[in-house]
Protein backbone atom coordinates (compact mmCIF):
# COMPACT_ATOMS: atom_id res chain seq x y z
CA UNK A 1 0.00 0.00 0.00
CA UNK A 2 1.40 3.76 -0.89
CA UNK A 3 2.71 5.57 2.35
CA UNK A 4 0.56 7.98 3.33
CA UNK A 5 1.62 11.33 2.52
CA UNK A 6 1.41 12.41 6.02
CA UNK A 7 2.66 9.36 7.58
CA UNK A 8 5.80 10.84 9.68
CA UNK A 9 3.95 12.01 11.79
CA UNK A 10 2.23 8.52 12.84
CA UNK A 11 3.26 5.03 13.77
CA UNK A 12 -0.19 3.45 12.76
CA UNK A 13 -2.29 3.46 9.86
CA UNK A 14 -5.95 3.98 9.58
CA UNK A 15 -8.24 1.74 9.69
CA UNK A 16 -10.47 0.53 6.88
CA UNK A 17 -14.13 1.97 8.25
CA UNK A 18 -12.17 5.31 9.30
CA UNK A 19 -10.81 5.78 5.58
CA UNK A 20 -14.18 4.38 4.67
CA UNK A 21 -15.84 7.35 6.34
CA UNK A 22 -13.56 9.75 5.46
CA UNK A 23 -12.31 9.63 2.02
CA UNK A 24 -13.80 11.81 -0.91
CA UNK A 25 -12.41 10.10 -4.30
CA UNK A 26 -16.28 9.17 -5.07
CA UNK A 27 -17.30 12.80 -5.34
CA UNK A 28 -14.09 14.45 -5.99
CA UNK A 29 -14.26 12.95 -9.71
CA UNK A 30 -15.66 16.12 -10.73
CA UNK A 31 -12.59 17.81 -9.63
CA UNK A 32 -9.90 16.11 -11.39
CA UNK A 33 -10.47 18.94 -14.64
CA UNK A 34 -9.93 21.64 -12.08
CA UNK A 35 -7.04 20.21 -9.88
CA UNK A 36 -4.72 18.95 -13.00
CA UNK A 37 -5.36 22.60 -14.16
CA UNK A 38 -4.62 23.85 -11.06
CA UNK A 39 -1.09 22.00 -10.73
CA UNK A 40 -0.20 22.62 -13.46
CA UNK A 41 -0.50 26.81 -12.84
CA UNK A 42 0.69 26.38 -9.28
CA UNK A 43 4.24 24.76 -10.98
CA UNK A 44 4.31 26.86 -13.07
CA UNK A 45 4.46 29.52 -10.56
CA UNK A 46 6.68 27.84 -8.79
CA UNK A 47 9.09 27.31 -11.55
CA UNK A 48 8.91 30.96 -12.25
CA UNK A 49 9.39 32.07 -8.96
CA UNK A 50 12.79 29.55 -8.77
CA UNK A 51 10.82 28.33 -5.50
CA UNK A 52 11.69 25.03 -6.97
CA UNK A 53 14.48 23.88 -9.22
CA UNK A 54 13.39 24.34 -13.13
CA UNK A 55 14.63 20.89 -14.04
CA UNK A 56 11.69 19.58 -11.26
CA UNK A 57 9.37 21.88 -12.26
CA UNK A 58 9.89 20.90 -15.96
CA UNK A 59 9.65 17.24 -14.75
CA UNK A 60 6.32 17.63 -12.71
CA UNK A 61 4.97 19.71 -15.91
CA UNK A 62 5.65 16.65 -17.86
CA UNK A 63 3.61 14.36 -15.95
CA UNK A 64 1.13 16.21 -14.87
CA UNK A 65 0.31 16.59 -18.62
CA UNK A 66 0.50 13.33 -19.41
CA UNK A 67 -2.26 12.59 -16.73
CA UNK A 68 -4.15 15.03 -18.12
CA UNK A 69 -4.14 13.33 -21.43
CA UNK A 70 -5.45 10.40 -19.61
CA UNK A 71 -8.43 12.38 -18.02
CA UNK A 72 -8.98 13.20 -21.52
CA UNK A 73 -9.05 10.06 -22.61
CA UNK A 74 -11.05 8.48 -19.61
CA UNK A 75 -8.33 6.12 -18.10
CA UNK A 76 -7.77 8.25 -15.18
CA UNK A 77 -8.77 6.79 -11.72
CA UNK A 78 -8.81 7.93 -8.47
CA UNK A 79 -7.99 5.53 -5.61
CA UNK A 80 -9.48 5.49 -2.63
CA UNK A 81 -7.03 4.39 0.09
CA UNK A 82 -5.27 7.96 -1.18
CA UNK A 83 -8.85 9.76 0.33
CA UNK A 84 -9.23 12.47 -2.19
CA UNK A 85 -8.37 14.08 -5.37
CA UNK A 86 -5.27 16.17 -4.05
CA UNK A 87 -3.34 13.28 -2.67
CA UNK A 88 -4.36 11.10 -6.09
CA UNK A 89 -3.02 13.69 -8.19
CA UNK A 90 0.51 14.15 -6.17
CA UNK A 91 0.74 10.25 -5.73
CA UNK A 92 0.84 9.70 -9.72
CA UNK A 93 3.33 12.26 -10.19
CA UNK A 94 5.79 10.70 -7.36
CA UNK A 95 4.92 7.77 -8.73
CA UNK A 96 5.81 9.05 -12.10
CA UNK A 97 8.74 10.57 -11.26
CA UNK A 98 10.11 9.66 -7.71
CA UNK A 99 9.68 11.55 -4.63
CA UNK A 100 12.85 13.67 -4.96
CA UNK A 101 11.50 14.91 -7.74
CA UNK A 102 7.79 14.80 -7.62
CA UNK A 103 7.46 15.41 -4.05
CA UNK A 104 8.21 19.44 -4.69
CA UNK A 105 4.64 19.71 -6.27
CA UNK A 106 2.67 20.26 -3.50
CA UNK A 107 5.36 22.91 -1.91
CA UNK A 108 3.37 26.04 -0.60
CA UNK A 109 0.67 25.36 -0.91
CA UNK A 110 -2.16 22.72 1.52
CA UNK A 111 -5.21 20.63 0.88
CA UNK A 112 -6.81 23.63 2.03
CA UNK A 113 -6.32 26.18 -0.29
CA UNK A 114 -6.29 23.67 -3.20
CA UNK A 115 -9.98 22.27 -2.37
CA UNK A 116 -11.74 25.81 -2.21
CA UNK A 117 -9.69 26.60 -5.57
CA UNK A 118 -10.93 23.53 -6.99
CA UNK A 119 -14.76 23.87 -5.90
CA UNK A 120 -14.50 27.58 -7.21
CA UNK A 121 -13.34 26.69 -10.77
CA UNK A 122 -15.58 23.60 -10.75
CA UNK A 123 -18.95 25.67 -9.53
CA UNK A 124 -17.81 28.57 -12.02
CA UNK A 125 -18.69 26.26 -14.59
CA UNK A 126 -21.84 25.08 -13.24
CA UNK A 127 -22.81 28.06 -12.99
CA UNK A 128 -22.36 29.06 -16.34
CA UNK A 129 -24.47 25.63 -17.78
CA UNK A 130 -26.88 27.09 -15.31
CA UNK A 131 -26.94 30.55 -17.21
CA UNK A 132 -27.55 28.74 -20.16
CA UNK A 133 -29.71 26.49 -19.22
CA UNK A 134 -32.27 29.22 -18.03
CA UNK A 135 -31.39 31.23 -21.04
CA UNK A 136 -32.31 28.49 -23.29
CA UNK A 137 -35.64 27.96 -21.71
CA UNK A 138 -36.68 31.42 -21.75
CA UNK A 139 -36.34 31.49 -25.26
CA UNK A 140 -38.69 28.64 -25.61
CA UNK A 141 -40.81 30.44 -24.23
CA UNK A 142 -40.65 34.14 -25.82
CA UNK A 143 -41.01 32.42 -28.84
CA UNK A 144 -44.86 32.36 -28.51
CA UNK A 145 -46.62 32.61 -32.12
CA UNK A 146 -48.79 35.65 -32.26
CA UNK A 147 -51.84 33.68 -31.43
CA UNK A 148 -50.82 33.60 -27.81
CA UNK A 149 -51.47 37.46 -27.67
CA UNK A 150 -54.86 36.72 -27.56
CA UNK A 151 -55.40 33.42 -26.69
CA UNK A 152 -57.06 33.90 -23.30
CA UNK A 153 -56.24 32.63 -20.16
CA UNK A 154 -58.23 33.14 -16.26
CA UNK A 155 -55.43 34.96 -13.83
CA UNK A 156 -55.47 33.88 -10.33
CA UNK A 157 -54.95 35.39 -7.18
CA UNK A 158 -55.35 33.49 -3.95
CA UNK A 159 -55.79 30.70 -6.10
CA UNK A 160 -59.61 32.30 -7.51
CA UNK A 161 -60.07 33.94 -10.69
CA UNK A 162 -59.11 37.11 -11.13
CA UNK A 163 -58.43 38.97 -14.37
CA UNK A 164 -58.57 37.37 -17.68
CA UNK A 165 -54.55 37.14 -19.33
CA UNK A 166 -52.97 35.97 -22.60
CA UNK A 167 -51.27 32.93 -22.85
CA UNK A 168 -48.17 35.29 -23.99
CA UNK A 169 -48.72 37.49 -20.89
CA UNK A 170 -48.08 34.03 -18.64
CA UNK A 171 -45.08 33.17 -20.60
CA UNK A 172 -43.27 36.18 -20.36
CA UNK A 173 -44.11 36.58 -16.88
CA UNK A 174 -42.19 33.50 -16.19
CA UNK A 175 -39.64 34.55 -18.31
CA UNK A 176 -39.60 37.59 -16.26
CA UNK A 177 -38.97 35.65 -13.54
CA UNK A 178 -36.49 33.26 -14.82
CA UNK A 179 -34.26 36.40 -15.95
CA UNK A 180 -34.05 36.79 -12.60
CA UNK A 181 -32.01 33.52 -11.87
CA UNK A 182 -29.88 34.27 -14.36
CA UNK A 183 -28.69 37.64 -12.73
CA UNK A 184 -28.51 35.97 -9.58
CA UNK A 185 -26.35 33.55 -11.05
CA UNK A 186 -24.18 35.95 -12.60
CA UNK A 187 -24.20 37.75 -8.77
CA UNK A 188 -22.85 34.98 -7.28
CA UNK A 189 -20.49 33.69 -10.19
CA UNK A 190 -18.97 36.91 -9.99
CA UNK A 191 -17.88 36.12 -6.18
CA UNK A 192 -16.55 32.59 -6.62
CA UNK A 193 -14.45 33.90 -9.64
CA UNK A 194 -12.01 34.67 -6.54
CA UNK A 195 -8.98 32.58 -6.30
CA UNK A 196 -7.73 30.88 -2.88
CA UNK A 197 -4.51 30.12 -4.09
CA UNK A 198 -1.26 30.42 -2.39
CA UNK A 199 -3.27 31.24 0.84
CA UNK A 200 -1.99 27.83 2.09
CA UNK A 201 -3.43 26.15 5.42
CA UNK A 202 -4.42 29.37 6.52
CA UNK A 203 -1.44 32.34 7.23
CA UNK A 204 -0.08 31.86 3.82
CA UNK A 205 3.22 30.99 3.85
CA UNK A 206 7.05 32.30 3.65
CA UNK A 207 8.02 31.58 0.12
CA UNK A 208 7.99 34.37 -2.44
CA UNK A 209 4.44 33.14 -4.24
CA UNK A 210 3.38 35.19 -7.22
CA UNK A 211 -0.90 34.56 -6.27
CA UNK A 212 -1.82 36.58 -9.06
CA UNK A 213 0.04 34.97 -11.72
CA UNK A 214 -1.66 31.84 -10.70
CA UNK A 215 -4.77 33.35 -11.19
CA UNK A 216 -4.59 34.89 -14.70
CA UNK A 217 -3.77 31.04 -15.66
CA UNK A 218 -6.82 29.91 -13.66
CA UNK A 219 -8.86 32.09 -15.31
CA UNK A 220 -9.90 33.98 -11.88
CA UNK A 221 -10.89 37.57 -12.28
CA UNK A 222 -10.17 38.22 -8.58
CA UNK A 223 -8.05 37.23 -5.68
CA UNK A 224 -8.96 36.77 -2.04
CA UNK A 225 -6.28 38.16 -0.73
CA UNK A 226 -7.05 37.60 3.01
CA UNK A 227 -5.24 33.76 3.63
CA UNK A 228 -7.57 32.52 6.69
CA UNK A 229 -10.74 34.00 5.02
CA UNK A 230 -9.48 32.38 1.57
CA UNK A 231 -9.46 28.63 3.11
CA UNK A 232 -12.34 29.42 5.83
CA UNK A 233 -14.70 30.60 3.25
CA UNK A 234 -17.78 28.60 2.21
CA UNK A 235 -20.44 31.61 1.38
CA UNK A 236 -19.60 30.95 -2.30
CA UNK A 237 -20.74 27.46 -2.12
CA UNK A 238 -24.23 28.63 0.19
CA UNK A 239 -25.21 31.33 -1.92
CA UNK A 240 -24.82 29.13 -4.83
CA UNK A 241 -26.85 26.73 -3.47
CA UNK A 242 -29.60 29.44 -2.33
CA UNK A 243 -29.88 30.65 -6.31
CA UNK A 244 -30.22 26.63 -7.46
CA UNK A 245 -32.85 26.75 -4.82
CA UNK A 246 -34.31 29.96 -5.98
CA UNK A 247 -34.54 28.70 -9.19
CA UNK A 248 -35.87 25.36 -8.15
CA UNK A 249 -38.64 27.07 -6.63
CA UNK A 250 -39.57 29.32 -9.87
CA UNK A 251 -39.70 25.85 -11.77
CA UNK A 252 -41.96 24.58 -9.14
CA UNK A 253 -44.66 27.19 -9.21
CA UNK A 254 -44.68 27.45 -12.47
CA UNK A 255 -45.03 23.55 -12.77
CA UNK A 256 -47.87 23.99 -9.96
CA UNK A 257 -49.91 25.49 -12.30
CA UNK A 258 -49.41 23.02 -15.04
CA UNK A 259 -50.55 20.31 -13.02
CA UNK A 260 -53.49 22.15 -11.87
CA UNK A 261 -54.49 23.56 -15.31
CA UNK A 262 -53.95 20.21 -16.50
CA UNK A 263 -56.24 18.33 -14.77
CA UNK A 264 -60.22 17.97 -15.69
CA UNK A 265 -61.28 20.87 -13.99
CA UNK A 266 -59.32 23.46 -15.51
CA UNK A 267 -59.09 21.82 -18.79
CA UNK A 268 -56.76 24.87 -19.36
CA UNK A 269 -53.38 23.26 -20.36
CA UNK A 270 -52.13 19.83 -21.87
CA UNK A 271 -48.88 18.68 -22.12
CA UNK A 272 -47.13 16.60 -24.54
CA UNK A 273 -47.55 12.94 -24.61
CA UNK A 274 -43.81 12.66 -24.39
CA UNK A 275 -44.15 14.77 -20.41
CA UNK A 276 -46.32 12.51 -19.27
CA UNK A 277 -47.38 8.94 -17.91
CA UNK A 278 -50.63 7.20 -17.80
CA UNK A 279 -52.00 4.61 -14.69
CA UNK A 280 -51.14 0.81 -14.11
CA UNK A 281 -54.55 0.35 -13.66
CA UNK A 282 -56.98 3.70 -14.55
CA UNK A 283 -56.43 3.52 -18.70
CA UNK A 284 -58.10 7.02 -19.14
CA UNK A 285 -55.47 8.74 -17.04
CA UNK A 286 -52.64 11.27 -18.38
CA UNK A 287 -50.67 12.17 -15.07
CA UNK A 288 -48.15 15.32 -15.99
CA UNK A 289 -45.44 13.05 -14.24
CA UNK A 290 -42.25 15.78 -15.32
CA UNK A 291 -44.30 18.85 -14.21
CA UNK A 292 -45.18 16.97 -10.90
CA UNK A 293 -41.21 15.70 -10.23
CA UNK A 294 -40.26 19.22 -10.45
CA UNK A 295 -42.14 20.68 -7.92
CA UNK A 296 -40.96 17.67 -5.84
CA UNK A 297 -37.49 17.59 -6.74
CA UNK A 298 -37.14 21.74 -5.88
CA UNK A 299 -37.76 20.30 -2.52
CA UNK A 300 -33.73 18.97 -2.91
CA UNK A 301 -32.39 21.89 -3.59
CA UNK A 302 -34.06 23.97 -0.82
CA UNK A 303 -32.85 20.76 1.60
CA UNK A 304 -29.39 21.51 0.39
CA UNK A 305 -29.16 24.99 1.07
CA UNK A 306 -30.47 24.33 4.29
CA UNK A 307 -27.30 21.64 5.31
CA UNK A 308 -24.96 24.19 4.08
CA UNK A 309 -25.85 26.64 6.03
CA UNK A 310 -26.67 24.14 8.84
CA UNK A 311 -22.77 22.72 7.77
CA UNK A 312 -21.14 26.39 8.29
CA UNK A 313 -22.60 27.84 10.90
CA UNK A 314 -20.93 26.27 14.07
CA UNK A 315 -16.95 26.11 12.07
CA UNK A 316 -14.68 28.48 13.50
CA UNK A 317 -12.23 30.05 10.61
CA UNK A 318 -9.29 27.70 9.47
CA UNK A 319 -10.58 24.29 7.94
CA UNK A 320 -12.68 21.91 9.13
CA UNK A 321 -13.55 18.35 7.89
CA UNK A 322 -17.31 19.85 8.63
CA UNK A 323 -16.50 21.22 5.12
CA UNK A 324 -16.25 18.24 3.18
CA UNK A 325 -19.57 17.63 3.64
CA UNK A 326 -20.14 20.92 1.34
CA UNK A 327 -19.56 19.17 -2.19
CA UNK A 328 -21.83 15.57 -1.74
CA UNK A 329 -25.13 18.20 -1.24
CA UNK A 330 -24.02 20.49 -3.18
CA UNK A 331 -23.24 18.16 -6.79
CA UNK A 332 -26.78 16.40 -5.79
CA UNK A 333 -28.92 20.20 -6.12
CA UNK A 334 -26.63 21.01 -9.14
CA UNK A 335 -27.95 17.92 -10.80
CA UNK A 336 -31.19 18.36 -9.73
CA UNK A 337 -31.39 21.63 -10.79
CA UNK A 338 -29.87 21.66 -14.10
CA UNK A 339 -31.94 18.49 -15.42
CA UNK A 340 -34.65 20.28 -14.63
CA UNK A 341 -34.03 23.85 -16.46
CA UNK A 342 -33.27 21.17 -19.47
CA UNK A 343 -36.71 18.75 -19.14
CA UNK A 344 -38.74 21.96 -18.00
CA UNK A 345 -37.70 23.59 -21.44
CA UNK A 346 -38.43 20.38 -23.65
CA UNK A 347 -41.96 20.35 -21.97
CA UNK A 348 -42.74 23.63 -22.38
CA UNK A 349 -42.42 23.37 -26.63
CA UNK A 350 -45.32 20.88 -25.98
CA UNK A 351 -47.59 22.58 -23.74
CA UNK A 352 -50.98 22.69 -25.93
CA UNK A 353 -53.33 25.99 -24.12
CA UNK A 354 -57.20 25.76 -24.47
CA UNK A 355 -58.09 29.46 -24.87
CA UNK A 356 -61.71 28.52 -25.74
CA UNK A 357 -61.92 26.69 -22.19
CA UNK A 358 -60.21 29.83 -20.96
CA UNK A 359 -62.39 32.46 -22.24
CA UNK A 360 -65.29 30.57 -20.89
CA UNK A 361 -64.03 30.26 -17.24
CA UNK A 362 -63.41 34.03 -17.40
CA UNK A 363 -67.27 34.54 -18.45
CA UNK A 364 -68.32 32.16 -15.96
CA UNK A 365 -66.06 33.57 -12.63
CA UNK A 366 -66.86 36.69 -13.06
CA UNK A 367 -63.45 37.83 -14.34
CA UNK A 368 -63.87 41.06 -16.17
CA UNK A 369 -66.22 42.59 -13.48
CA UNK A 370 -63.50 45.34 -12.81
CA UNK A 371 -64.12 46.52 -16.20
CA UNK A 372 -67.36 47.46 -15.33
CA UNK A 373 -66.14 49.24 -11.89
CA UNK A 374 -63.61 51.06 -14.08
CA UNK A 375 -66.33 52.49 -16.92
CA UNK A 376 -68.40 53.79 -13.94
CA UNK A 377 -64.77 55.91 -13.11
CA UNK A 378 -64.13 56.72 -16.24
CA UNK A 379 -67.59 57.21 -18.44
CA UNK A 380 -69.85 58.14 -15.09
CA UNK A 381 -67.52 60.09 -12.73
CA UNK A 382 -68.27 57.84 -9.90
CA UNK A 383 -65.47 57.64 -7.25
CA UNK A 384 -63.39 54.28 -7.54
CA UNK A 385 -65.00 52.82 -3.79
CA UNK A 386 -68.57 53.71 -5.24
CA UNK A 387 -67.76 52.15 -8.23
CA UNK A 388 -66.41 48.63 -6.89
CA UNK A 389 -69.60 49.27 -4.46
CA UNK A 390 -71.99 49.39 -7.19
CA UNK A 391 -70.15 46.32 -8.97
CA UNK A 392 -70.08 44.26 -6.37
CA UNK A 393 -73.49 44.50 -5.33
CA UNK A 394 -74.40 43.36 -9.78
CA UNK A 395 -72.09 39.92 -9.14
CA UNK A 396 -74.06 39.76 -5.60
CA UNK A 397 -77.41 39.96 -7.37
CA UNK A 398 -76.35 37.92 -10.55
CA UNK A 399 -74.78 35.16 -8.30
CA UNK A 400 -78.56 34.86 -6.36
CA UNK A 401 -80.08 34.39 -10.34
CA UNK A 402 -77.59 32.11 -11.12
CA UNK A 403 -76.56 33.96 -13.70
CA UNK A 404 -73.10 35.35 -15.28
CA UNK A 405 -71.60 38.28 -16.96
CA UNK A 406 -72.87 36.41 -20.24
CA UNK A 407 -76.14 37.74 -18.84
CA UNK A 408 -76.09 41.59 -19.95
CA UNK A 409 -79.56 41.96 -20.32
CA UNK A 410 -79.86 40.53 -16.75
CA UNK A 411 -76.79 42.88 -15.46
CA UNK A 412 -78.40 45.87 -17.39
CA UNK A 413 -81.63 45.50 -15.33
CA UNK A 414 -79.81 45.13 -11.99
CA UNK A 415 -77.56 47.85 -12.72
CA UNK A 416 -80.20 50.27 -13.84
CA UNK A 417 -82.71 49.23 -10.08
CA UNK A 418 -78.93 50.30 -8.43
CA UNK A 419 -79.32 53.83 -10.14
CA UNK A 420 -76.09 53.11 -12.42
CA UNK A 421 -77.77 52.28 -15.46
CA UNK A 422 -75.66 51.16 -18.64
CA UNK A 423 -76.92 50.11 -21.88
CA UNK A 424 -76.47 46.55 -22.73
CA UNK A 425 -74.05 46.53 -25.67
CA UNK A 426 -71.76 48.84 -23.19
CA UNK A 427 -71.70 46.04 -20.69
CA UNK A 428 -71.35 43.35 -23.71
CA UNK A 429 -68.63 44.91 -25.05
CA UNK A 430 -67.07 46.20 -21.79
CA UNK A 431 -67.27 41.98 -20.13
CA UNK A 432 -65.93 40.40 -23.19
CA UNK A 433 -62.26 39.03 -22.24
CA UNK A 434 -60.70 39.35 -25.17
CA UNK A 435 -61.87 43.30 -24.96
CA UNK A 436 -60.58 43.21 -21.06
CA UNK A 437 -57.05 42.00 -22.57
CA UNK A 438 -56.23 44.09 -24.86
CA UNK A 439 -57.83 46.90 -22.88
CA UNK A 440 -54.57 46.84 -20.22
CA UNK A 441 -52.14 49.32 -21.77
CA UNK A 442 -50.45 50.10 -19.13
CA UNK A 443 -46.81 49.36 -19.51
CA UNK A 444 -46.46 45.38 -17.97
CA UNK A 445 -49.90 44.58 -18.85
CA UNK A 446 -51.50 42.25 -20.99
CA UNK A 447 -52.54 44.47 -24.09
CA UNK A 448 -51.01 42.72 -26.96
CA UNK A 449 -48.79 45.87 -27.42
CA UNK A 450 -47.77 45.80 -23.55
CA UNK A 451 -47.20 42.00 -23.71
CA UNK A 452 -44.68 42.73 -27.11
CA UNK A 453 -42.66 45.50 -25.68
CA UNK A 454 -41.98 43.56 -22.62
CA UNK A 455 -40.86 40.60 -25.11
CA UNK A 456 -38.83 42.84 -26.90
CA UNK A 457 -37.17 43.86 -23.50
CA UNK A 458 -36.80 40.48 -22.53
CA UNK A 459 -35.48 38.87 -25.14
CA UNK A 460 -33.04 42.40 -25.75
CA UNK A 461 -31.78 41.21 -21.75
CA UNK A 462 -31.77 37.16 -22.87
CA UNK A 463 -28.85 38.72 -25.86
CA UNK A 464 -26.85 41.04 -23.34
CA UNK A 465 -26.90 37.31 -20.95
CA UNK A 466 -26.06 35.59 -23.97
CA UNK A 467 -22.81 37.64 -24.66
CA UNK A 468 -21.53 37.76 -21.49
CA UNK A 469 -21.89 33.72 -21.14
CA UNK A 470 -19.95 33.77 -24.20
CA UNK A 471 -17.37 35.78 -23.38
CA UNK A 472 -16.68 34.40 -19.90
CA UNK A 473 -16.90 30.98 -21.33
CA UNK A 474 -13.76 32.30 -23.78
CA UNK A 475 -11.90 33.42 -20.83
CA UNK A 476 -11.94 30.20 -19.07
CA UNK A 477 -11.19 28.09 -22.40
CA UNK A 478 -8.20 31.12 -23.20
CA UNK A 479 -6.82 30.46 -19.64
CA UNK A 480 -6.92 26.45 -19.67
CA UNK A 481 -5.32 26.80 -23.12
CA UNK A 482 -2.56 29.43 -22.39
CA UNK A 483 -1.71 27.31 -19.28
CA UNK A 484 -1.43 24.19 -21.06
CA UNK A 485 0.81 26.17 -23.61
CA UNK A 486 2.99 27.41 -21.37
CA UNK A 487 3.36 23.80 -19.58
CA UNK A 488 3.99 22.10 -22.70
CA UNK A 489 6.81 24.33 -23.80
CA UNK A 490 8.45 25.13 -20.41
CA UNK A 491 8.67 21.21 -20.12
CA UNK A 492 10.06 20.76 -23.81
CA UNK A 493 12.91 23.18 -21.92
CA UNK A 494 11.76 26.82 -23.01
CA UNK A 495 12.44 29.66 -20.60
CA UNK A 496 9.45 30.05 -17.61
CA UNK A 497 9.64 34.11 -17.94
CA UNK A 498 9.77 34.52 -21.50
CA UNK A 499 6.64 31.54 -22.22
CA UNK A 500 4.63 33.02 -18.95
CA UNK A 501 5.04 36.65 -20.59
CA UNK A 502 4.17 35.19 -23.83
CA UNK A 503 0.93 33.55 -22.30
CA UNK A 504 -0.46 35.77 -20.02
CA UNK A 505 -0.46 38.28 -22.70
CA UNK A 506 -3.83 37.74 -23.46
CA UNK A 507 -5.15 37.39 -20.56
CA UNK A 508 -6.60 39.98 -17.73
CA UNK A 509 -5.33 40.86 -14.77
CA UNK A 510 -6.75 39.97 -11.80
CA UNK A 511 -8.07 42.26 -9.40
CA UNK A 512 -7.90 42.48 -5.46
CA UNK A 513 -11.41 42.39 -3.60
Amino acid sequence: MTDKLWGGRFDEDITPDVLDYTLTTDVDVRLVFADLWQDIAHVLMLGHREIIPAENARAILGALLRLSERHERGELRLRPELEDVHFNIEQMVIEDLGREVGGHMHTARSRNDQVSTDARMYLRRVQLDAVAANLALIDVLLSFPEEDLLAILPGYTHSQAAQPVSVGFWKTAHASMLLRDVRRLRDVFDRTDESALGACALAGTSFPLDRELSARLLGFRGVLSHALDATSARDYLIESAAAFAIGGNNLSRMAEEIVLWSGHEYSLVEVSDAYATGSSIMPQKKNPVVAELTRGRAGRTAGTLVQLLTMAKGVTLGYSCDLQDDKPYLWNAIDTYLSTLRIVAGQTRGLRFNSERGEDLCWDNFSTATELANYLVSDHGLPFREAHHVTGSLVGALLKRGATLRDTAAGAEILAGLGHPVEEQILARLFAPRAAVTSYTSPGGTSPQSVEAVRAELRQAVQGHGEWLERTRDKLDTAHAATLRAAREIADGADFAKVLDTVTADLPAVQQR
